[in-house]
């Protein structure tokens, strides 16, 4: 008698905007925890780097270069994803961008960059990779923050621009359901990095205050870990949750915002410091 076994296909997770920072986290940690992963970003170089970062088994770690904007890199990339491993688990939408100024002086083709990088990226990407998902019964995981939540000041666009990536997560979510495939939305507050207080230095001056360069416009809470968030990331994937905020005691203020506007503005100023 032959004994033959059948060696367990792997899940696959994507992840766009994974060739530095908390998307390569992110990709880090679904590797770690037995996913085959696709790393996604715009400039080839940086993504093997990155890849390479991770393991050196093609087999356990793929990238490949496209701008998740455009529908014919997306439709590229699934081709590719098709053609190596033929399945998706996990879509992790990582791509996004975000600003400093006053709403009285944002142009409006800064908020389209914006709503670009946050909110189309997503669409179009999301788009291209649901007929994988459908077939796997995967998730969808979103990263969105805290400004998508509850406005900020010193922000510029980008509260508008990741207030439309909840609605379009919760939308996205509604409407996938009977196709088996989990949406969910990941709200990080500010995130540690080694340039932090600094990106943003040269766009602060005049009627913005120089603390408005800090994580979050000058919030006044401790950067979250990387490592941290991705764990949520692969938590909201996995057990379907709907949307999870970090960190969680920031819950309070959405809820007492949403319930009563004014003493949330009056706690959001308080979160926030002034010249």
């Amino acid at each position: 008698m032959t004994n033959t076994s059948i060696k367990p296909v792997k899940p696959v997770a994507m992840v766009t905007g994974a060739s530095a920072g908390l998307g390569l986290v992110i990709a880090t940690v679904f590797h770690q925890r037995g996913y085959r992963v696709m790393l996604v970003g715009r400039d080839n170089d940086r993504l093997r780097a990155a890849g390479n970062s991770i393991s050196d088994d093609n087999d356990a770690v793929m990238w490949c270069m496209g701008d998740v904007t455009r529908p014919d890199d997306c439709a590229a990339i699934r081709d590719a994803l098709t053609n190596s491993w033929g399945r998706l688990d996990v879509l992790v939408n990582c791509v996004g961008a975000s600003d400093r100024g006053l709403t009285m002086e944002l142009d409006a083709n800064r908020l389209r960059e914006l709503i670009d990088a946050n909110v189309i990226s997503t669409l179009v990407c999301t788009q291209a990779m649901q007929p994988l998902l459908g077939e796997s019964g995967g998730a969808i995981v979103n990263i969105g923050s805290l400004a998508g939540k509850v406005g900020a000041r010193y922000l510029g666009g980008y509260n508008a621009a990741k207030h439309a990536l909840s609605g379009l997560t919760q939308q996205m979510r509604l409407e996938l359901r009977d196709q088996g495939i989990h949406v969910g939305l990941v709200s990080p507050g500010p995130i540690r990095r080694a340039d932090a207080g600094q990106r943003y230095s040269e766009r602060t001056g005049g009627a913005l205050p120089a603390s408005a360069a800090a994580p979050g416009g000058g919030t006044n809470f401790k950067g979250l870990d990387p490592e941290r968030v991705a764990d949520a990331v692969f938590k909201v994937a996995t057990q379907r949750l709907p949307d999870l905020v970090l960190p969680g005691y920031m819950r309070l203020l959405i809820t007492i915002g949403n319930g009563i506007p004014k003493l949330g503005d009056w706690l959001l100023l308080k979160f926030t410091k002034g010249k």
